[in-house]
Order: structure tokens, then sequence, then C-alpha cells
């Protein structure tokens, strides 16, 4: 079985306040992200995440892909 703690053995712990306050502040604050014009119709949103594609362009790229996929080759 294990033990759980009592309150009198968690009155003797102390966190600095310091380190809630910036765990806190990582966790709940958003991080900025760095945005620079798409590869290719240059509108501002593209991320270093997304190829340097806006959300338009990964998109169009991804619907390509499946488009390509699916259709059968033909044989001659």
């Amino acid at each position: 079985m294990r033990k759980t703690a009592t309150s009198q053995e968690l009155e003797g712990q102390v966190i600095d306040p310091g380190v809630i306050d910036s765990v806190r502040s990582s966790v709940f604050e958003p991080t900025p992200v760095k945005r620079f014009p798409c590869r290719v119709c240059s509108t501002p949103g593209a991320t270093e995440r997304s190829d340097g594609l806006c959300w338009v362009c990964s998109r169009l790229k991804f619907s390509a892909w499946r488009d390509r996929e699916a259709q059968v080759p033909t044989l001659e």
C-alpha cells in the first residue's frame, strides 16, 4: 500500500513563489509565432512550421496531392 501525505507533512513543503510565477507564465501565456510572407502568394501568415506557406496555399497543396493520388494512371 502507498502511504498518502497528510496535511502535517505538506505544511513543511514550500515552493518559491518565483518558480510558481515562471511556470504559470510559461504555461498560460501564448508564445509569439514569427510570421513572414508566403512563398507562393506573398501574403503574410506563413510560419516556419508550415514550410513557408500560408494556410490557403498549404490546403491547396494537400488537396492537390490527394487528387493526384486518387487519379488512376493510364497504361498505354
